[in-house]
């Protein structure tokens, strides 16, 4: 006859281990029962044990994004027992219907979590389970300064965090400073206005072990001053070239340093060429970087 596994319902929750342990051996004693003929009753009149209900959502999850990873910390619900089993997702839409654009972390028994995904804005929601139990209603993250569900920002890995890697030699953009006469060809193809100028071909730069690009165009910057240093950047939010005579000026998660160089002193010089590198702006404290390798 079928056990009777009501008695240890209670262990669900409070023992998932002694559960489980319990529910594969009477899953084997009534199979091999069956196998007997000792229970002549068809299966369909052995009532499976009612499923645990769902635990309620958690009192919080916050999630920050710092050095190319998300930063998850959930708090429990008070009123639910400790071994409460977590599912993470996050999608870059906050109806997570992105084609094969939602990613799933768990369920696990832990409430922190950090998930590498550098240059990424993500959405997150959490739902929750006990061992036996379905899962509650998703909890969708909704930032400090938002009033409904928001996305987060991972940033990018920075140089500090990545100083052990290899940059692969391809990773650079020759930056030109050059001051040509009305019409003549720029080094990139593009024409002389007749003023010193900045100018590159396009290029691809890898970062992330090679598994992401950023993609820099053929770019020309016109009317600058002869004799004069400039730094030069390419600022991915708003896809274009920036450029200053402070270097310092140029830092942040967004910008992929180019180079810095010097623009001749009269018309006709002859070009100065630099290309440092990405992530070349020098070991200025807590600057965030693209850090490529």
């Amino acid at each position: 006859m079928p056990l009777a596994r009501h008695y240890f319902l209670g262990l669900r929750a409070s023992d998932p281990a002694a559960w489980q342990g319990l529910s594969e051996l009477m899953d084997y004693v009534e199979s091999l029962a069956a196998n007997l003929q000792l229970d002549p009753r068809p299966a369909a009149q052995v009532s499976p044990a009612a499923a645990l209900p769902p635990p309620l959502p958690a009192a919080a999850f916050h999630v920050a994004g710092q050095d190319g990873h998300f930063e998850i910390a959930i708090a429990n619900h008070p009123a639910n027992r400790p071994l409460v089993y977590h599912e993470l997702a996050s999608c870059a839409t906050p109806q997570f219907d992105a084609p094969g654009g939602v990613t799933v972390f768990g369920p696990e028994n832990r409430t922190q979590w950090t998930i590498a995904d550098p240059a990424a804005r993500k959405y997150w929601r959490l739902r929750s389970k006990y061992l036996g139990s379905g899962f509650n209603a998703p909890l969708y993250f909704s930032p400090p300064d938002s009033a409904g569900p928001g996305s987060v920002d991972s940033s990018v890995l920075s140089a500090a965090s990545t100083a052990s890697r290899t940059q692969h030699a391809a990773n650079s953009v020759t930056v030109f400073a050059e001051y040509l006469p009305l019409g003549a060809l720029l080094q990139n193809g593009d024409a002389s206005d007749g003023s010193p100028a900045l100018d590159w071909a396009a290029a691809t730069l890898y970062k992330d072990g090679g598994a992401a690009q950023i993609v820099i165009p053929k770019t020309t910057i016109h009317g600058l001053s002869p004799a004069a240093n400039y730094a030069v950047a390419w600022d991915t939010n708003a896809g274009l070239a920036v450029y200053d005579a402070n270097g310092g000026r140029l830092l942040g998660d967004h910008l992929v340093y180019l180079a810095t160089v010097t623009t001749p002193a009269a018309a006709g010089d002859a070009y100065a060429a630099a290309g440092g590198g990405p992530d070349a702006l020098g070991l200025t404290s807590g600057a965030g970087r693209y850090a490529y390798t």
